[in-house]
């Protein structure tokens, strides 16, 4: 929305304090009106908020490329306008479009929503561990070098690429460590979750359980992109 002009460096300091000075006033402050429109501080703030670095430089040390870029706003204003002017609102191919992108949008919401609430989940898994596991968690070793590089070696046939290649014991290793780091929190888990079941209400439907697992995916992705079984057990 603004042409390519030369950009003046600045310190952060300064720069804080330049845009300090455009940001005076509430949001709804009216810096242009626009026939019945207006295009408040707030929407040349949004706007702002947009561009690259380079160009939020440039426009709070060069007041009249502020002023040409509020320019800009005010002819994107009219365009708007003539074209709800002229019906394009109303259009069939606009109105496709438009329901094209509300469709688009609200997937995105969507997605966002549903890792909100994942997000969540985490959370308070993770804290309610940490706050009545988190001592006993803290005190188990990390598992060693040696304890790895065994487990590699009696399992190296079962972690293959989805082609059959074996994987490299350096490739895998985080991997083998995190796994074998689990099995050892394992027990302290599973007795916690006993205590929380024991006065819970539960009920298992196993045909679905079947049907819900079958045919997922058996493999996990490692650091290089190569995709292996996941890592076996622990016997």
């Amino acid at each position: 929305m603004i042409w390519a002009k030369e950009v003046l460096s600045v310190s952060g300091l300064a720069l804080v304090i330049i845009l300090a000075g455009c940001d005076k006033g509430p949001e709804g402050a009216v810096l242009a009106k626009v026939n019945r429109a207006t295009i408040t501080a707030g929407d040349f703030k949004k706007q702002f908020e947009d561009l690259t670095p380079q160009l939020q430089q440039a426009l709070a040390i060069d007041t009249k490329m502020r002023k040409d870029y509020l320019e800009d706003l005010i002819g994107i204003e009219l365009v708007i306008q003539e074209a709800k002017r002229q019906g394009l609102d109303k259009d069939a191919e606009f109105k496709k479009n438009m329901e094209a992108k509300k469709k688009k949008i609200e997937e995105y919401k969507k997605q966002l929503d549903q890792q909100l609430e994942a997000a969540t989940r985490d959370e308070l898994f993770n804290s309610m561990l940490k706050k009545d596991l988190g001592e006993k968690l803290k005190s188990l070793p990390a598992p060693t070098n040696r304890e790895a590089l065994d487990f590699y070696n009696k399992n190296k046939d079962k972690i293959r690429t989805a082609t059959g290649k074996q994987v490299s014991y350096k490739d895998i290793e985080p991997q083998i460590k995190m796994r074998l780091m689990q099995e050892k929190q394992r027990p302290l888990y599973i007795e916690y979750t006993k205590s929380l079941k024991a006065k819970a209400t539960i009920s298992i439907d196993e045909k679905a359980l079947d049907a819900a697992v079958s045919g997922l995916s058996q493999s996990v992705d490692v650091p290089d992109g190569l995709t292996v079984p996941k890592v076996p057990a622990t016997k």
